[in-house]
C-alpha cells in the first residue's frame, strides 16, 4: 500500500464483514470472496494457507493489515487456524465465538476475535453446515 493513499483516510469496519445478497462475502459494500455452488452446494470463498494470508482475508480482516503493534498478520493467522482447527474438532456442531476464543490468550481483544469469526464464517471456512447446539430446558 502505497503512502499518502486514500487508504490513510479511510476507516476500518466497526461491524466487520456483513454477508452482502446472493451469499457474497463483502465488507462496507465491497465484494471480499464469493461462495462457489459445487452440485448445489455452497463452498468457502476462498481457500486456506495456514502459513499465508489471502488477499480476500487482507480485505476482509484489515484492521490485522495495518501495520500496528497489536494487530498484525501473524497474530491474525494465529486466530483464524485455532479457530479452523477448533472447527475440526467440533464438526458438525456449531463453534460459537466463545469456544473460539477459548484458546486464544493475548491474542487480541474480543471484538477483534469476533470480527475474524464472523469473517471466517461468511466465507463458510467454519460453521458450514452446522447444526446449532440444543441447550438444555431450565431446570
Amino acid at each position: 500500500m502505497d503512502s499518502g493513499s486514500k487508504e490513510d483516510s479511510e476507516q476500518i469496519p466497526a461491524l466487520g464483514p456483513v454477508p452482502a445478497t446472493n451469499g457474497r462475502l463483502a465488507v462496507n459494500g465491497e465484494l471480499v470472496a464469493e461462495p462457489v455452488a459445487v452440485n448445489g452446494e455452497l463452498q468457502p470463498a476462498f481457500t486456506v494457507d495456514p502459513a499465508t494470508t489471502s488477499e480476500a482475508e487482507q480485505r476482509g480482516c484489515r484492521e490485522f493489515f495495518l501495520g500496528k503493534a497489536n494487530k498484525t498478520a501473524e497474530r491474525y493467522m494465529r486466530i483464524r487456524n485455532h479457530m479452523i482447527a477448533e472447527w475440526e474438532t467440533t464438526k458438525p456442531t456449531y463453534l460459537t465465538k466463545i469456544r473460539a476464543r477459548a484458546g486464544l490468550k493475548n491474542c487480541g481483544d474480543v471484538n477483534a476475535i469476533g470480527r475474524v469469526h464472523t469473517f471466517l464464517e461468511n466465507a463458510r471456512i467454519i460453521n458450514a453446515g452446522a447444526v446449532q447446539a440444543r441447550r438444555r430446558p431450565a431446570v
